[in-house]
């Protein structure tokens, strides 16, 4: 139960909350140009959610290695780079 008291967890929550309420509400198809395959015809909520997915895992990615520099730079002692 403590775990639904974390600001982390109420955070991640509304975002998760607002991100179902955006995507119910852009259900119509829509035409994406993309690079240089061509177009693809889709809904907008599925674009959202491929961009949404697409920006999670990457700042996911850009952390995770973000901290893992910072926690050798740690055990080092040397200061963590930017």
């Amino acid at each position: 139960m403590e775990r639904f008291k974390s600001p982390k967890f109420v955070a991640a929550a509304i975002v998760v909350i607002l991100a179902v309420i955006v995507f119910f509400q852009n259900s119509e198809d829509t035409t994406l140009k993309v690079l240089f395959l061509g177009q693809v015809t889709t809904q907008k909520a599925t674009a959202l959610l491929i961009a949404f997915l697409a920006g999670a895992v990457t700042g996911a990615l850009v952390f995770s290695r973000w901290k893992s520099k910072r926690e050798k730079a740690k055990t080092a002692g040397t200061p963590p780079t930017t």
